[in-house]
């Protein structure tokens, strides 16, 4: 087992000994960023770990409302809910919607992340999978089992997290205008890191439409913790009086801190986020030239496989060996494994070529 012991960055400590560090998704290494952990560190002092109950008696807290408020200007939308997990806001999410506009199906892309179906099967209507990515067997999947007049919710995550995908959004909104149906994206990997102004994928396809909403969480680029949903005033207020909001425990004190300091460093700072898209290609670029065939692209995951889950392990072996962690993984999309980079936007030009360097004479 291997034990985290320190905070995650570009070096991190494991097992006791510093690695050079691609894993994890703190894209911009806030959660171990001084500003961030003195913000967290003060609202504890001040306020304690939390309300010490839900938002529907006495929970509300001004920070709170303060991370709500910073939230939906950063995204550019009228409201924003701040809830105790990221998990939970796409459940969150998908049910507010079914209470908004009434669903009569859910149509989920196969590999969603599963916090994705749940929230699906909670609200007790069919539910159908279609094949990862495929504009036409969603097509196909609506024609074959939504009856005419009927709505459908297509679900799917902005930003796949093992290969890094990015869904065809823009295509799914037409499809939904077409059946006057409605789009949940769970932009988990999107937010804080795509777009013009790191709005995610809606943003990332400049779309102008009612027709998608969509949730993400704080724990990742933003450097704090708990589920984030923006939109309009109407169904973030029905977020607010719904089961999840209101059943679960705010998040709590120094972690909406934390994530209420990421959000006004993101937003000081978008030239990080040009550092990690560039980080991106420079890693990418060097793969392909030394016969790792993957997509260049400015999303900061970068994934491939091999035939042999033992020749992808004695590369993930090697690598730890030589003080240089990435990540061997078994996800939703794979069945052997994969091998997968993260970067950040302070991994350094060298740190990157160290590892392309040392992956190269491994494989």
């Amino acid at each position: 087992m291997y034990l985290m012991e320190s905070g995650p960055g570009t070096e991190t400590t494991i097992n006791g000994k510093t690695f050079l560090y691609f894993g994890g998704t703190s894209y911009y290494q806030l959660h171990n960023n001084t500003d961030i952990i003195d913000a967290g560190c003060e609202a504890f002092q001040k306020y304690g770990l939390n309300s010490a109950t839900s938002r529907a008696g006495m929970g509300t807290t001004k920070l709170l409302l303060d991370v709500e408020k910073k939230a939906a200007e950063y995204f550019g939308t009228e409201d924003a809910a701040y809830i105790a997990s990221g998990y939970l806001s796409n459940i969150a999410g998908i049910q507010a919607l079914n209470t908004f506009n009434e669903i009569d199906a859910v149509f989920i892309d196969e590999n969603a992340h599963y916090c994705n179906l749940d929230g699906a099967n909670s609200i007790n209507k069919p539910v159908f999978s279609f094949t990862h990515l495929s504009v036409e067997d969603l097509m196909l999947k609506i024609e074959n089992n939504l009856k005419p007049g009927q709505q459908p919710l297509i679900v799917s995550d902005g930003i796949f997290p093992l290969f890094g995908n990015i869904a065809p959004v823009e295509k799914y909104t037409k499809i939904a205008e077409k059946y006057n149906g409605f789009v949940w994206i769970d932009d988990a990997h999107g937010l804080g890191v795509i777009g013009k102004n790191g709005r995610g994928t809606y943003e990332h396809y400049k779309l102008n439409s009612e027709r998608i909403f969509y949730g993400g969480t704080m724990g990742k680029a933003f450097g704090g913790f708990g589920g984030i949903i923006p939109g309009n005033r109407e169904f973030i207020e029905i977020i607010k009086k719904g089961n999840v909001m209101n059943g679960a425990s705010a998040p709590p004190t120094p972690a909406a801190a934390a994530s209420l300091k990421g959000i006004e460093i993101l937003s000081k700072n978008p030239e990080d986020r040009k550092k990690l898209w560039n980080n991106a290609i420079q890693f990418k670029k060097g793969l392909n030239e030394f016969g790792v065939n993957i997509e260049i692209n400015h999303i900061p995951i970068a994934t491939w496989s091999f035939d042999s889950e033992k020749k992808m392990r004695i590369i993930y072996e090697k690598l730890m060996e030589s003080g240089i962690s990435i990540q061997f993984l078994k996800y939703v999309g794979s069945k052997k494994g994969v091998l997968r980079v993260v970067l950040f936007s302070t991994h350094t030009e060298a740190q990157i070529d160290r590892l392309l360097y040392e992956l190269k004479k491994i494989i």
